[in-house]
């Protein structure tokens, strides 16, 4: 073989092919030119080539896998034998697991000796045997199976109500490697498809093989299994191992209450014990019992009685609590009451926590002994000690105290506070005698001195009026009456008198007199003031007192009187009654400038003149005025009449005084009569000097010539009822469009024709008059006349002097025409009282009916039958009381009648049917405020009776409806908002009775009720609108399995605008702590208005955290 080659690099080579296999080869090769010129051949030497390569079992495969052998398989080859080998190293090194055969016909072999590890990974090669040569397949890997677990010494610890911890031996698998999977079933065979499965894949580390289970069912039976995984996933079985039962849950008890070292005198403690229960039954309630002794076995002196029962379904409990009456009552006294906790969940499962708190009792108050009677003796002065004690041998006095009051058996500390006696904390009896406040107590009265005494436990006794004090430091109190008190001028001074007081007896009662005071001389009791210092006059008596000083009063000269009393005990009064005035003896003058006197006069609208009152001038205090009629001596009463007694009106004013005479005063005087004004002035000494009425005063004569105005404003329109004119006008004065006319006259005069020559003489209506004030309205009605026809008509006034007004303006209408096409009337009973609601009916001569109509609401029983032809008709009125019918009828009525009254003699007392009409805003119907009620003037509450509506009513602005004058029996009655109907409402009224009924539209519309935001992340507000007032409302959360997150009450939730609801969450439960992500369901409740009408909506949302 031959090859020419050119090779790259410093290496030179060359690959020669086509060699004959088993066969000896030399090498030459030689170097050539760029001509081709050999350098000759070199000899390097010789090789064989090799032998053609035998071949490996064919196509090998894994055919079987064990926990300590692997099988492989292969198509054999007509080898001499086989080899297979198994090693954990990839390349085959250390230990190998070996087997072989001789037969060359041979298809497979099991790598067994020494046996393989479970759950192993192994490398494993499959060679054929060409005498010293082996042939050997590619590499194949596979993993042995695991082995079966084993059971440990002790399968299960910590086991708990929802978790447990299981343990079980390796059995031969490798640690910390090997995944088991471990089923906790709650059947006794595995595999199952029990829902309570809980099943765990785990790989444990170390060679304590163990797992903890958790989310297992409280108090349930569970079977143990157990399976190894080798690496290709494959179980090795599940080994059967043991069961046990979980633990029940208990609810908790959560004890934030120390020992109550507050005595008890009363069931007012509060204890700070919760409970919690995660059962998921909730709680169902919790007891109390007691002891004297600690350890919660006993013996007790109360068993475990209940104190709060029925929680579910909450879940906890946190509010602090009380003890019961009945275990309070049991306590005993001066003792430490140990109380010991129970608590249940509604699967009958409890905790008892025993010695929870003591508590300490002492229900018995103070004693205290009174060996203190009052004292009698009138005390100056302070120093006496009392004898009244306080004892408390079960929690100690805490306080012992007094009280001073001049309120006998009040005890109400009104003159001094509650005030310590001693410090008595921790002490059982104070027996000291004890003094009082003797500076805080008083001379005007009897000291009633009260004693209370509390212990620890809070309970009290009081003793009002334990004892009595009387002070005497204060003298006599002394008064002036003449002078009187605050005169500052004095008319007339015989004797100086006065009164003088002191509760332990009076010694008696001392004056002086000054004259010209400050510096002035004193009275020297004799006949002249002429002493420097005062002198000192004993009076008369003791408690009233005078003395008659014999002094001439001077006009004009000053004084000053001092009194002062003294008592048994030589105190002298405190306070002097002292009197400074000025001797006063002139008499005021008045005169009377208007009316000028003895002058006539048309018109008074005021009396004047003017007063002055001489030195020493003290003032005019007032005027009096009276008015005599000379004609018969009578006075006028300065009210509407004249008297034989003389009575005197005090004007305006002093020194310039006016009186303005009344509208009814100038109506009383007459035209030509002859008057006397009376006047008198008196001043401000005291008493008051006052001059004489008939020395002063004027004379007038009255005169009345001017006539009332004429009418000007006289209006005419149709009256009521045909054949009637109403005359409206406004009254002129008695003179002209001013004073009152006290008796007159209205003269009318009308005609249905022109021209019309107009007198009083003529006039056909005369209307009496009587204190007709000018500008008031008048209003007459003429009847009498003829329907359609067209009158002219004018009207005099005439005054209380006979003075006639000039002709008024006139005024021209129809008289009221019959009605067309109509019957109209009433249905009333004896008392005139309207009846609703009563049928009325007209029938025409051949018996059909012609109309129909029902009496109106309007309080007058009024009915309008419409629709009707000329011709006569037979009508009929039928009413229903008590479902009993009855009926009455006229024959013969004209089309075209007024007036057409049935008079029903009835003794039922009429009914109303009353409301408010409550619309979706949440306020009366007029309310538009929420968009619910755009059209509230179409809003009417119609009233049925066997299924015939018989009345229709209008709503107020503020909703309210009243239909009155209904006879009792039964009524259905709706009401109508203007878009949509209430629901028929059925009642039955009984005799008089005002019956009041709720009428509602949706109560609480579900397009209104929503949460937002929806789905909401930190917060939510729920949002609803309900018609109902007042209203109640409650918003509870519930997650999707039912169970109650949190409740809102009504106290949450607020009312931005009326009718219109909000609440908020915090997307926590009711323990305050955050909700999970989730569909939650949220329910509004609420119940209200007149009738406590109820509604529910129920609704999602979601929270995405």
């Amino acid at each position: 073989m031959s090859l020419s080659t050119v090779p790259a690099g410093s290496g030179p080579a060359a690959t020669l092919t086509g060699l004959v296999a088993e066969t000896t080869y030399y090498l030459f090769v030689d170097a050539r030119n760029w001509d081709n010129a050999s350098s000759g051949y070199a000899a390097l030497g010789s090789t064989a080539t090799l032998a053609t390569p035998k071949p490996p079992p064919g196509a090998p495969w894994i055919s079987a896998v064990h926990v300590s052998s692997i099988t492989v398989s292969w198509t054999s080859v007509g080898s001499g034998g086989y080899e297979l080998d198994a090693s954990t190293d990839v390349n085959f090194t250390g230990v190998l697991s070996s087997s072989v055969t001789a037969d060359g016909g041979a298809g497979f072999l099991t790598a067994l000796s020494p046996a393989l590890t479970p759950n192993t990974t192994y490398y494993l090669r499959a060679g054929a045997l060409w005498g010293a040569t082996t042939s050997y397949a590619a590499t194949l890997n596979a993993a042995t199976l695991a082995a079966v677990p084993g059971t440990a010494a002790s399968t299960f610890t910590a086991v708990y109500a929802t978790s447990m911890t299981v343990m079980w031996s390796a059995n031969g698998n490798p640690l910390n490697v090997t995944t088991y999977t471990v089923v906790l079933s709650t059947g006794a065979a595995y595999p199952n498809s029990f829902a309570g499965n809980v099943i765990l894949s785990t790989t444990p580390a170390g060679s304590n093989l163990a797992a903890t289970v958790t989310g297992l069912y409280a108090g349930n039976t569970y079977y143990f299994f157990v399976d190894a995984r080798n690496w290709d996933n494959i179980s090795s079985g599940y080994a059967a191992s043991a069961s046990t039962v979980t633990l029940a849950i208990l609810p908790a008890i959560i004890n934030s209450q120390g020992g109550d070292d507050v005595w008890r005198g009363a069931n007012t403690g509060l204890y700070n014990v919760d409970f919690t229960d995660d059962s998921g039954s909730h709680l169902s309630k919790f007891q109390v019992k007691a002891a004297t002794v600690t350890g919660g076995a006993g013996p007790d002196i109360i068993g475990f009685t209940d104190v709060v029962t029925n929680i579910s379904p909450q879940d906890s409990w946190t509010a602090p609590w009380s003890l019961p009456a009945s275990v309070f009552n049991a306590l005993e006294e001066s003792a430490t009451n140990y109380i010991t906790v129970r608590v249940f969940n509604s699967a009958g499962n409890s905790r008892t926590l025993a010695d929870a708190f003591y508590v300490r009792k002492d229900t018995t108050a103070p004693a205290l002994v009174d060996n203190q009677s009052g004292d009698d003796a009138p005390r100056g002065a302070g120093g006496a000690a009392y004898a009244v004690k306080a004892f408390d041998a079960s929690s100690g006095l805490a306080a012992f105290q007094y009280s001073a009051s001049l309120n006998k058996g009040s005890g109400d500390a009104a003159l001094l506070p509650w005030t310590d006696i001693a410090a008595v904390v921790n002490s059982t009896a104070y027996v000291t005698n004890w003094p009082v406040d003797f500076a805080a107590l008083t001379s005007a009265g009897t000291n009633y001195i009260s004693v209370r005494a509390w212990d620890a436990a809070g309970t009290t006794t009081t003793l009002v009026d334990a004892f009595y004090v009387l002070k005497d430091t204060a003298g006599p109190a002394v008064a002036l009456l003449a002078p009187a008190p605050g005169a500052a001028f004095v008319s007339s001074l015989a004797a100086l008198a006065g009164t003088a007081e002191d509760r332990f007896g009076l010694q008696g009662v001392e004056v002086n007199v000054q004259q010209s005071p400050p510096g002035g001389f004193y009275w020297n009791g004799a006949d002249a003031f002429n002493a420097a210092s005062p002198v000192w006059m004993p009076a008369a008596g003791t408690r009233t007192w005078t003395l008659p000083p014999g002094i001439s009063w001077a006009n004009a000269a000053a004084y000053q009187v001092v009194a002062r009393a003294s008592d048994t005990l030589g105190n002298y009064s405190a306070k002097y009654a002292t009197a400074a005035f000025i001797f006063d003896a002139s008499t005021p003058t008045v005169g009377v400038m208007v009316p000028t006197p003895d002058s006539t006069v048309s018109s008074l609208p005021h009396i004047s003149g003017t007063a002055a009152d001489p030195a020493p001038n003290s003032d005019i205090a007032a005027v009096e005025v009276r008015l005599r009629r000379n004609s018969d001596g009578r006075w006028w009463n300065w009210s509407d009449d004249w008297s034989v007694v003389a009575v005197s009106s005090v004007p305006a004013g002093t020194a310039d005084w006016e009186l303005l005479p009344s509208a009814l005063l100038q109506a009383n005087l007459a035209d030509g009569a002859s008057y006397f004004i009376a006047v008198r002035a008196s001043d401000n000494a005291w008493p008051a000097n006052a001059g004489d009425f008939f020395l002063q005063g004027a004379t007038f004569t009255f005169s009345d010539t001017t006539p009332p105005a004429a009418v000007t404003d006289l209006s005419a329109s149709s009256g009521a009822v045909p054949g009637t004119i109403a005359l409206t006008w406004t009254a002129p004065g008695d003179d002209d469009n001013s004073g009152l006319i006290l008796l007159g006259e209205y003269r009318i005069q009308y005609a249905s024709f022109t021209p019309v020559a107009y007198s009083t003489g003529f006039a056909q209506v005369a209307i009496a008059t009587g204190m007709v004030e000018p500008g008031g309205g008048q209003a007459r009605e003429l009847t009498g006349l003829s329907p359609g026809a067209t009158y002219y008509i004018r009207l005099w006034t005439r005054d209380d002097s006979g003075n006639w007004s000039s002709l008024s303006n006139g005024a021209t209408t129809q008289a009221t025409a019959q009605p067309v096409n109509k019957i109209t009337g009433h249905v009333v009973k004896v008392s005139s009282e309207g009846i609703t609601a009563v049928l009325v009916e007209a029938f025409r001569d051949d018996g059909s009916l012609a109309a129909t109509a029902f009496t109106l609401a309007d309080g007058s029983g009024s009915y309008v039958l419409d629709g009707l032809s000329v011709g006569t008709y037979k009508v009929q009125a039928t009413w229903s009381a008590n479902d009993i019918a009855s009926s009455v009828w006229l024959d013969g009525i004209v089309m075209g009648s007024w007036d057409v009254d049935f008079v029903l003699s009835l003794s039922y007392t009429l009914s109303t049917l009353t409301g408010v009409l409550q619309s979706s805003s949440g306020t009366g119907v007029a309310a538009t405020g929420s968009g619910f009620l755009p059209r509230f003037s179409d809003a009417r509450v119609e009233l049925f009776r066997a299924g015939r509506q018989v009345s229709r009513v209008g709503v107020s602005a503020g909703g309210r409806w009243v239909i009155p004058n209904l006879l009792p029996g039964k009524y259905s009655v709706r009401a109508f908002d203007g878009f949509d109907y209430t629901p028929m409402k059925d009642v039955e009224l009984r005799e008089g009775e005002t019956f009041t009924i709720g009428l509602s539209f949706d109560l609480l519309p579900e397009n209104a009720v929503f949460a937002f935001p929806n789905p909401a992340r930190s917060a939510a507000t729920f949002r609803f609108v309900s018609s109902l007032t007042p209203l109640e409302a409650q918003i509870a959360v519930f997650d999707v399995a039912g169970r109650l997150v949190r409740e809102i009450p009504g106290s949450e939730i607020t009312s931005p605008s009326p009718g219109l609801y909000h609440a908020s969450w915090d997307l926590t439960n009711s323990r305050g702590a955050p909700v999970a992500s989730g569909v939650y369901i949220f329910m509004v409740k609420v119940r209200g208005g007149p009738e406590s009408q109820t509604g529910k909506v129920i609704k999602k949302m979601a929270v995405v955290r």
